[in-house]
Order: structure tokens, then C-alpha cells, then sequence
């Protein structure tokens, strides 16, 4: 008699751990597949007011990092700066692993350039961008043609970065920062040297280039690819926006990102 309780309470915890089990695997599954909009990954439109930072000629860096070529970063170019989690890493098991990118504008009236940024859970910090200039350089800029707005009061939430490293940046997406390790949808720059951290990272049009090209186009409307080739593994990409120009009301942007299979 005492054999058979014992079985039957080895069976119900043996039952009650495979429940557990199922049970956990189901809720990461499910907050998994919360973030993921139908086949996108972000599927969200900016205007103006999601411009946080600026105006500058820099992103973050080791040190001030120009926002495209030909500017100086210690200048006055006048660039507004937003940070978009594109909430999607690549697929490792894919021919070209990356991260799809479709952009759309409205109402600009300047240049638009992008930079992606690289996130790694271990890390709790983005240590990885693409190379601006020289060799290994990438990047993608739209360069607009339109008349010029005459509005400017939608970017009163703008503010110039003080810092260029080790610095927490905020996100302008609805939904706060995917990986939002210090409750306040930040994440922390935090690069170590110049040089550091420049030649993983890439922005590309095309799957036969994996480590990236330099794009400037007129058109509005584009796909590029944000993807890595360094040895560690990138848990999340954030791209940063920058625009010149007058920046109006009238001013949109959706982006959309995907992981092809």
C-alpha cells in the first residue's frame, strides 16, 4: 500500500512538472508572437514629434560620429536625430541572414539618413554600428526633392545629445524598447574605443553584398537590409532616423521591418 502512494505521487509530480513546463514554453511563445505584427516584426508611422534629439551633426559613438559623409561631426549641420526599435534579429538559419527594412516618407524636405545599431542581451548595451567613411563604410540616405514646409512647431520635443557615449538614448516607438533592461525605454551606448566596434554591422541593398554599400536615392520609397557579420550573435537592431532640413507638421515616415525566412 505504501509502494502505491508513493508511485502515485512520484506520477503527479512527474504530471504536474510537464504541465509547468508546457506552461512556460506557451507564455514566451505567446509574448514572443506578440510582437510580431502580421509577417512584420514594426509596422508604425513617425511624424515630427518622434524626433527626440537634435538639432546635431553627430550620432553616438566612441567618439562623435559624423551623420553622413561629408559632414563634420563637430559642425553645425542641423540634423534631428529618432531612435526606432526595429524589434527583429536575423533568421541564422537563412541564405542572407538580416533584417528587412521598407521606409516610406512624407513631407521631407531634406536629407534622411539611416544608421543601425546593434543590441546584445549579455551586453545590455548597443556596441555596434556601421562604418560612416573609408573602407567598409554603409549607409543609406534619401536625399528629397520637395518644396520646403513652413511649419517647425512639431519638433519642440527635440533636444541636442549632450554625450556621445555612454549615454542612454530613448526610443520613439509607441510600444517602448523591446529589450527595456533599465524600465524607462532607454538604451545605453556604450562603445570603448574609436575603431571598436565598426566593421560587423551593415546597411545593404542587395543579399550579394552582406557587408553593405553606400546609398544615396531620391526615392521615398525603399527596402534596404540591416544584418551582421562579426562573431557575436546581435539579440535586437535599432535604426537611428536623422533629417535635415525644415522638419514640418507635415512630416511622416512608416516604417516596417521583417526577417526573411
Amino acid at each position: 500500500m505504501r509502494f502505491k502512494v508513493k508511485l502515485a505521487v512520484a506520477f503527479a509530480i512527474f504530471g504536474f512538472l510537464v504541465v509547468s513546463v508546457f506552461a512556460v514554453q506557451w507564455f514566451f511563445l505567446s509574448q514572443q508572437a506578440s510582437t510580431v505584427l502580421g509577417n512584420y516584426h514594426l509596422d508604425e508611422t513617425f511624424s515630427a514629434a518622434s524626433f527626440l534629439y537634435g538639432p546635431q551633426a553627430w550620432v553616438p559613438y566612441a567618439s562623435k560620429l559624423a551623420v553622413m559623409p561629408g559632414v563634420n561631426a563637430n559642425g553645425n549641420a542641423p540634423f534631428y536625430l529618432m531612435f526606432v526599435d526595429l524589434n527583429a534579429t536575423s533568421n541564422l538559419n537563412a541564405t542572407f541572414p538580416c533584417v528587412r527594412v521598407d521606409y516610406a516618407f512624407t513631407g521631407l524636405h531634406g536629407v534622411a539618413a539611416f544608421h543601425v545599431y546593434g543590441y546584445v542581451k549579455d551586453n545590455s548595451g548597443l556596441s555596434w554600428t556601421n562604418r560612416v567613411d573609408d573602407s567598409g563604410a554603409s549607409g543609406y540616405y534619401v536625399n528629397a526633392t520637395s518644396s520646403a514646409s513652413s511649419s517647425t512647431s512639431a519638433l519642440l520635443n527635440a533636444e541636442a545629445m549632450t554625450a556621445f557615449d555612454h549615454v542612454y538614448v530613448k526610443v520613439s516607438n509607441e510600444a517602448g524598447a523591446i529589450f527595456n533592461d533599465y524600465g524607462n525605454d532607454t538604451y545605453f551606448m556604450k562603445f570603448e574605443k574609436d575603431g571598436g566596434g565598426l566593421n560587423s554591422l551593415h546597411i545593404t541593398t542587395s543579399q550579394n553584398n552582406p557587408t553593405g554599400n553606400v546609398t544615396i536615392t531620391n526615392n521615398l520609397k525603399g527596402t534596404f537590409y540591416v544584418d551582421y557579420t562579426g562573431g557575436r550573435v546581435q539579440d535586437d537592431f535599432l535604426l537611428a532616423v536623422a533629417v535635415n532640413g525644415t522638419v514640418g507638421s507635415d512630416f511622416r515616415l512608416n516604417l516596417k521591418s521583417s526577417v526573411p525566412g
